[in-house]
């Protein structure tokens, strides 16, 4: 499994070999430390399967600006609506490599504090754009 802050729990299952909806559960039931984002519920790719102990849910949408900034991942849309920039924007600067996001299942995650890299110098005659 890729090393990243995150990734969708149904890839973390289909990589354990763990039925998703065994997965779901265990996250319903706080038996795994999960946070929930726009695209579904997030873990930690070295998450351990359950082993009887209980860890708090982290549900994103209740979770304050300053606690939501302290998640290891979010979906790239909350990162967007998060820093005020427009999603498309956002999608870009991902597909560009000027965003440090990666792609779990068919989503882009982003660490919540990641800030985009500078652009490269203007074409010469033509202002930067931010």
């Amino acid at each position: 499994m890729v090393k990243h802050a995150a990734v969708l729990l149904t890839e973390w299952a289909s990589a354990r070999g763990v039925p998703p909806s065994a997965a779901l559960t265990w996250a319903q039931r706080g038996e795994l430390r999960v946070w929930r984002s726009g695209v579904g519920w997030l873990i930690r790719p070295d998450e351990p399967e359950p082993d009887g102990t209980a860890h708090p849910l982290v549900i994103v949408k209740r979770l304050s600006r300053e606690d939501r900034l302290s998640l290891p991942a979010m979906s790239l849309s909350e990162w967007a609506d998060l820093h005020g920039h427009h999603r498309s924007q956002a999608a870009a600067w991902a597909t560009q490599g000027q965003l440090p996001a990666w792609r779990s299942g068919g989503a882009w995650l982003v660490t919540p504090k990641a800030a985009r890299s500078p652009r490269k110098a203007p074409t010469p005659g033509r202002p930067a754009r931010d």
